[in-house]
């Protein structure tokens, strides 16, 4: 047996030693907490689960993240700070799209009974639609209160498509039968008209921010270790590289921009190892005679984040859409002004008292327009001024996060 397979066996709290009470399931099955952010399906819900999985186990919680194996080689279990990360078979052993997985829903279904008939978990938190319709049956069997955060909606998806008509009704089942724990007040209107639901039992829980990692710091020294220029003005961009993400609309609002007379540059963090964009949109970049101006740094570490952050003048959020935007958020923390869509959670996230701008969605003139007034003469010291003193506005920190969402599932087995 190996060694990742007899952490299965040997995980229920009780064997552990921790009191009854404190055992969460944490359902994550198309982001893994453990992956670079910005690779492809890896970004917002990573850092999220992530941070609350890890806030929790700090908390005195037994903690377990279910996820889905996507490589051969992948433990079936390991610990990762301080919470145990368990990878099921969904489909095959590779990278898939989320819509892909959804074929692959059951497999996942009968690992998370078998964990639950092997631990006494208090409460099950489902993130995204896939793991909520394993989080509703593994609810209703086992008598486990459920929270669910749903992150994207898709009610929101232009296409129609069989997998798309499949979720909206999952997610209606989920809004209408469990309780929400939602990133912003945005979503909430959302949750009771788009979908038809007269009363969602919603609860507003901000997504947090490890200030101990992200602070103002060396603009200059970050920017050599990522082999920038150190004296250029850099509009940096920080996530995954599919094109709902805005990505492409930035590079043809930074050509826009440099037509101008701009001479502003953009540096690109994200992508996959292997099966990136970054070839794709190199090539675009050349298209738009912006070659030179662009660095696709590719995927860095999770804990250099920070410093990437750290190396803009200013960071830009070109999302269709976001739920939240922990994007705009951990910039925000590190002192940095934030360009952003004017799309969901990013308008209470971003504004010109944050040093921010919020500017049409899919419009790369309005963008090339933004970044034109950000990088006006005098304007960015004062935006930079703004976001400093505005960095820590409203932000939670994640213990805070992990306990609120413990609450909202303690008060659902409290009702009955």
């Amino acid at each position: 047996m190996r060694k990742d397979d007899r952490l299965l066996l040997d995980y229920s709290p009780q064997r552990r030693g921790v009191p009854r009470g404190r055992a969460a399931l944490l359902l994550s099955l198309h982001a893994d907490p453990t992956t670079t952010v910005g690779a492809p399906e890896n970004g917002g819900v990573t850092i999220y689960v992530r941070e609350v999985a890890a806030a929790l186990a700090a908390d005195g919680w037994t903690v377990d993240v279910v996820t889905r194996r996507q490589a051969a080689s992948e433990p079936a279990a390991q610990y990762y700070r301080g919470f145990r990360v368990v990878r099921v078979d969904a489909g095959p052993a590779a990278p898939l799209a989320n819509d892909e997985i959804a074929a692959h829903l059951r497999p996942a279904v009968e690992a998370v009974r078998g964990l639950c008939r092997a631990t006494r978990y208090d409460f099950v938190s489902s993130h995204y639609w896939l793991s909520g319709a394993i989080g509703m049956e593994i609810s209703a069997e086992f008598g486990l209160p459920h929270v669910h955060t749903p992150h994207s909606h898709g009610v929101e998806r232009v296409a129609r498509d069989p997998v798309t008509l499949r979720r909206i009704e999952i997610e209606r089942a989920l809004l209408r039968d469990v309780p929400i724990v939602t990133l912003s007040d945005a979503h909430v209107e959302l949750h009771r008209t788009a979908y038809g639901v007269a009363k969602v039992d919603a609860h507003v829980v901000p997504a947090g921010v490890d200030t101990a990692r992200f602070f103002p710091g060396d603009r200059v020294r970050e920017r050599v270790e990522l082999g920038l220029d150190p004296d250029a003005i850099w509009v940096g961009y920080i996530g995954r590289l599919t094109p709902e993400k805005g990505i492409d609309d930035l590079l043809r609002a930074l050509a826009i921009a440099r037509e101008r007379g701009s001479t502003a540059r953009l540096f690109v963090v994200g992508g996959a190892a292997q099966g990136s964009r970054i070839p794709e949109l190199g090539l675009l970049a050349e298209r738009l005679g912006i070659a030179a101006a662009v660095r696709f740094v590719g995927p860095i570490p999770n804990a250099a984040i920070a410093g990437a952050f750290r190396a803009a003048d200013v960071v830009a959020v070109p999302s269709h859409y976001e739920a939240f935007g922990m994007v705009a958020l951990e910039a925000r923390a590190t002192g940095v002004p934030v360009i952003a869509s004017d799309v969901g959670g990013l308008r209470s996230l971003v504004g010109p008292e944050t040093g921010g701008d919020r500017v049409p969605a899919r419009d790369p003139i309005a963008w090339a327009d933004a970044l034109e007034r950000a990088f006006a003469p005098g304007e960015l010291a004062d935006r930079r001024r703004r976001a400093l003193e505005m960095r820590g506005e409203g932000v939670l920190a994640w213990i805070d996060v992990a306990r609120r969402v413990a609450g909202v599932a303690s008060d659902t087995l409290a009702r009955g």
